[in-house]
């Protein structure tokens, strides 16, 4: 009988951490992936369609655990990044199912939860076969709450897994143009102000993070821009248009692909940043604001390797985006950088699998 390995990835990011893992597998043995989130449960329908089964995480009660783990029978437990549960654990434990965490990390939060929360955290950790840990710093968060280091190891972010292929599209705008992706609340604004004072010959298209917002964004730019477009009106640049405002769902990739720079938004606010990996797949001179905590692994990989620029406030940014765009060799030398330590990361998906199987 081929192992039944299960996957818990909690929502979308965990599945898309994954998926190189589960594409790996799938052939091999029968792959179970529980959620806690729908929108966990469409990527994942949408990535394996019925390659794969899926079902909703139970809730951590004994009774409930015992019913889903006797009906799925798994031989592998394998839990993406951070989800401990102790009933869940134990009950693991108690039916020989090996329990690893995978792309493992621990918040700050969790070292300064009380005292007995912290304890239940260390004694649910023990029935854990191991921990393969996304950088050195959640390694030794684990270490600190009492984990034996012989069952941790560094493997590196599994993100990184992920981008090996990119896909290709044809130019979505004539016009050279800046790239305002993922923005949040008060960073259009900003940025288009100092986008007017720049006075640029190029478009700057603003992709925000939630569309929804978009009648917002209008009404905060239009005293300013009145030649302002808007694509959920079928409206396109022309060539007196300085902001195009892109508020569709689904449309970053072949922006991302052939902007001159892309400035990275959610990182200008005190909002953790987006990802910027997909920006360096394509070989992009990238800017980012001084916010990049929720995607901090990939930002010291991307400043190491000197392929992206991260400013402290929007005048910083000003002055960035200026030299950036009157030197064309200083934005293609930044983008070839940032796809090198995209290209330096290419064998972290070996690594997981040499540590799995």
């Amino acid at each position: 009988v081929s192992p039944r390995i299960w996957f818990h990835s909690a929502s979308v990011g965990e599945v898309t951490a994954a998926e190189p893992l589960i594409r790996a597998f799938e052939s091999k043995y029968h792959i179970l992936v529980t959620t806690n989130t729908p929108t966990g449960k469409q990527l994942v329908n949408s990535l394996f369609q019925d390659r794969v089964e899926h079902c909703y995480l139970p809730l951590d009660w004994p009774f409930a655990i015992r019913h889903f783990l006797n009906h799925c029978q798994p031989t592998d437990a394998w839990i993406l990044e951070t989800e401990i549960w102790p009933n869940l654990y134990k009950i693991c434990a108690q039916q020989n199912i090996e329990l690893k965490i995978l792309n493992a990390r621990l918040s700050h939060k969790t070292l300064k939860s009380p005292n007995w929360l912290k304890k239940s955290y260390r004694q649910s950790l023990q029935m854990v076969t191991q921990i393969l840990a996304r950088s050195q710093a959640e390694a030794e968060r684990f270490m600190a709450l009492g984990v034996n280091p012989n069952k941790i190891q560094v493997l590196g972010n599994l993100k990184f897994a992920q981008m090996t292929s990119k896909s290709h599209a044809p130019r979505p705008i004539s016009q050279a143009y800046v790239l305002l992706a993922s923005s949040h609340q008060d960073e259009e604004l900003h940025i288009s102000l100092l986008w007017k004072k720049l006075n640029r010959p190029e478009l700057l298209i603003i992709v925000p993070r939630h569309p929804n917002r978009s009648k917002r964004i209008q009404k905060q730019l239009k005293p300013h821009f009145p030649t302002l477009k808007v694509a959920s009106q079928n409206q396109q640049p022309t060539p007196e248009t300085s902001l195009f405002l892109d508020d569709r769902l689904g449309k970053l990739m072949p922006l991302f692909e052939h902007a001159q720079v892309v400035i990275m938004g959610g990182s200008f606010v005190p909002n953790g940043g987006h990802n910027i990996l997909e920006p360096a797949l394509y070989q992009k001179a990238i800017i980012t604001g001084s916010d990049m905590s929720d995607f901090a692994d990939e930002t010291n990989l991307l400043l190491h390797h000197k392929g992206m620029m991260q400013c402290q406030n929007y005048s910083d940014l000003t002055r960035t985006l200026q030299t950036l765009l009157n030197d064309p060799e200083q934005c293609q030398t930044l983008g070839q950088n940032a796809f090198n330590a995209m290209r330096s990361q290419q064998n972290m998906l070996q690594r997981y699998l040499d540590h799995l199987v």
